[in-house]
């Protein structure tokens, strides 16, 4: 028992030395810059993709934050629709559609509207009416997809406005 506590101390000790890391701890914690308040509106069943895009664009934001040179607040309303786009002779479905919209509005310190748009973003699978478990993953993909696209579209749109003093 002693010689564990011993061979523990010294490993613990030598990994320390050498730059070691935990995996479960992230070395740069990315924060969303002091120059965006997000404000991300949707409905309780779009309660996942809120906090999803929320994250995306925590990451994303830091690459357009040297721009700013004021605090903005950036106010988006998602609406999210899933559907069937095409069936076969059976009218079964064979193919579903997401999409995911965007109504942006960018106001600054005094809440003034600078800048507004619209983005919308679909996506298609493949539906097999037999296996469940393969349209539950088609859409989860399918709406992984949507948001990193509509999140990246955000930071494109916000990197072209001008956006003055």
């Amino acid at each position: 028992m002693y010689l564990n506590k011993v061979t523990f101390l010294a490993l613990s000790l030598s990994l320390s030395g050498c730059g070691f890391e935990p995996i479960y701890q992230q070395k740069n914690n990315v924060l969303i810059p002091q120059a965006f308040k997000l404000n991300i509106t949707g409905s309780n069943d779009q309660a996942y993709t809120t906090y999803k895009l929320r994250r995306e664009l925590e990451t994303l934001l830091p690459t357009i934050a040297q721009k700013v040179s004021r605090q903005l607040t950036i106010k988006i309303s998602l609406e999210e629709t899933y559907g069937n786009i095409a069936y076969n002779a059976n009218a079964k479905a064979q193919r579903s559609q997401g999409q995911l919209n965007a109504a942006i509005q960018v106001l600054d310190g005094n809440l003034t509207i600078i800048h507004e748009s619209k983005l919308e973003n679909a996506t298609s699978y493949t539906v097999d009416y037999i296996e469940e478990f393969s349209n539950i993953s088609a859409e989860a993909g399918a709406r992984e997809r949507l948001i990193k696209n509509l999140a990246q579209d955000i930071v494109h749109e916000l990197a072209l406005i001008d956006i003055k003093p």
